[in-house]
């Protein structure tokens, strides 16, 4: 027998062959390319994102987060039916005392100067509401929901539930956009943008964002009137989401895309900022700013702080230090920066998705420089809109046979 025909032979050893049995690499071979394969990725991607989305609900639903805005939001929930400071103090506590844990409910009422302050105060921790009315659909939803879960579980479920309807709309955007093997990618930057704590956490902010990401993702479909309302809409549940919308204005002008309705729906959203503002007795832009930026007030009756240049600049620098040492959103900022200039130097960008990362960068920054709050989740509907938004255009498939083809 030749050489040649020697070597044939070896090429052609069946994998039943002793040599074959014992390395087992024809097994191996084709179980990393079953593992590798397209829809395989797909599946797990998808998988992995609902094991993120069910994980963060069930700890959230066990443990929640007794924070203390949830303090403030449930006392504001029972102010119409409830005028006197003392018995309003007494009845928010009482809603909050049977569902903290020991070390929650100590740190709520005891943690600090201000909350202890405000633990003794109840004509004081009255005062403190008006920055919290302005809120006014999202404490018209937990007066809703008290029949079914009480007040404090209210606001729990008002926290859950958007988390898991924000978690489950990425990925039906993704899934529809062919880009399923993107929530590698997506899933851990939500979850470093605040995902996790903000589904924990009561408060406003993951309504918002779900009603913001649903406005977003219908703009980048083409369906602009249903996103129209929702953008009217989440005004209701955070005014200073005029943000966003005040971006997505300046991005339908430069990008020529329907201005006209995008004003109309601006200018509607602006008067009834103005319109909840006053019917919540809000003590303003400046004495807001001062409070939550500059010094914190154990009472807010009466409290109207002359403009101070020099203090302003402070809650500025604070907020700055704060949010580069603190805070994630900088940096996905910055890194979402960096991958639209890359997409876009590829072609990958659509001129609507262009438009809309546009809207979104900048109004991260407005947001920002409107307010400079460094907390992770004031920012997380703009961060999460950009992750989902360059992720659809993005598509990428780490397969081994697409990776075979680049090579």
């Amino acid at each position: 027998m030749s050489v040649a025909d020697s070597q044939n032979r070896y090429n052609r050893r069946e994998p039943g062959s002793p040599i074959a049995r014992v390395l087992g690499l024809r097994a191996v071979s084709d179980a990393v390319t079953r593992l590798t394969a397209r829809k395989m990725i797909e599946r797990f991607s998808a998988l992995f994102m609902v094991l993120v989305i069910v994980g963060t609900a069930g700890y959230a639903l066990v443990r929640p987060d007794y924070n203390w805005d949830m303090v403030a939001y449930i006392a504001t929930a029972l102010e119409n039916r409830v005028e006197d400071p003392g018995e309003l103090h007494r009845q928010t506590w009482a809603e909050i005392e049977p569902g903290a844990r020991e070390a929650q409910l100590y740190h709520l009422q005891r943690g600090n100067p201000y909350n202890l302050h405000q633990w003794e105060n109840p004509a004081d921790f009255q005062s403190q509401l008006s920055m919290y009315r302005v809120k006014i659909a999202y404490i018209g939803l937990i007066r809703a929901l008290e029949p079914v879960f009480g007040l404090a579980r209210a606001s729990i479920v008002l926290s859950l539930l958007p988390a898991i309807g924000v978690g489950f709309l990425c990925l039906y955007w993704l899934w529809r956009r062919k880009a399923l093997q993107s929530l590698l990618v997506v899933t851990p930057l939500l979850v470093l943008a605040d995902y996790a704590n903000m589904t924990t956490a009561v408060g406003p902010d993951m309504l918002v964002a779900l009603i913001s990401l649903g406005a977003i993702m219908l703009l980048a479909a083409g369906r602009d009137m249903p996103a129209y309302f929702l953008l009217f809409l989440s005004v209701f549940v955070r005014p200073d989401n005029i943000v966003l919308i005040f971006a997505l204005l300046i991005a339908a002008g430069l990008f020529r895309w329907r201005f006209l309705p995008m004003l109309l729906t601006f200018l509607a959203s602006f008067a009834a900022c103005l319109i909840i503002q006053n019917l919540g007795e809000h003590p303003g832009w400046w004495a807001h700013f001062y409070f939550s930026c500059v010094r914190i007030q154990n009472s807010m009756i009466g409290f109207s702080p002359d403009f101070a240049l020099l203090d302003f600049v402070r809650g500025y620098v604070r907020g700055v230090v704060v949010a580069l040492t603190d805070s994630d959103w900088p940096a996905l900022l910055l890194l979402m920066s960096a991958g639209w200039a890359l997409l876009a130097r590829a072609g990958r960008m659509s001129a609507r998705g262009n438009a809309l990362v546009f809207a979104l960068l900048i109004g991260t920054l407005g947001k920002f420089a409107s307010f400079p709050l460094p907390d992770d989740r004031f920012y997380f509907a703009f961060i999460a809109g950009l992750i989902v938004i360059l992720a659809g255009e993005w598509r990428p498939d780490f397969s081994l046979p697409a990776a075979a083809k680049r090579r």
